[in-house]
């Protein structure tokens, strides 16, 4: 027994049943999935992290987005799905600049496609991309998007995790490295890879 069956189809997101035996017993998982077919090559969607340069200096670019599940705002990084018939870059810069009104200057770094979100509850894959990114024009949200943009330095990154406020899985480990390093690295410097 390892079958699977459609329980929900929202067209974006799917909710499956599966089952399978684990140490001789039935076990029964539902789960959600983003799609019939995984995006091998690119992952399912794609996670920036943006960096600006301003007269002060380097700048994190943070979003602060209502989400309908928290019934509430989430500090995080613009992210999107990787659409049928994209490749991951173009999907890096499409949701930058539609969620921040911001421009992909370079990318600096990508991890691997194969980072799991949650992997209890979903099959979705992402990759993380470190960006420099520019001002450009303002902010092309869809109809259910509420996004604020802010633009921070160290301490504004600290203040942000010491103020009780929700904060996303994917912004604290990556916040917290910026804190521990002291800096935000040269992006004159920056190399794919190290």
């Amino acid at each position: 027994m390892n079958d699977q069956r459609l329980l929900f189809d929202a067209g974006w997101l799917r909710l499956y049943e599966r089952k399978r035996w684990v140490r001789g017993q039935p076990i029964r998982w539902v789960y959600c999935s983003r799609g019939a077919t995984k995006r091998a090559e690119g992952g399912d969607a794609v996670v920036m992290v943006p960096l600006v340069r301003s007269e002060e200096g380097v700048r994190l670019l943070v979003t602060k987005e209502y989400r309908m599940p928290l019934q509430g705002e989430e500090y995080g990084f613009p992210a999107g799905l990787v659409e049928e018939g994209e490749n991951p870059e173009s999907t890096v810069a499409r949701e930058l600049l539609e969620e921040t009104g911001y421009r992909l200057k370079r990318v600096l770094e990508r991890s691997p496609a194969n980072l799991v979100s949650t992997a209890g509850l979903t099959d979705e894959t992402f990759r993380y991309y470190f960006v420099e990114a520019e001002a450009r024009a303002g902010q092309r949200l869809e109809p259910a998007e509420e996004i604020e943009v802010l633009l921070l330095d160290l301490d504004g990154i600290r203040d942000l995790f010491q103020r009780g406020v929700r904060i996303s899985g994917r912004l604290w480990p990556i916040g917290r490295w910026f804190l521990a390093l002291g800096r935000f690295p040269d992006l004159d410097d920056w190399e794919m890879g190290g």
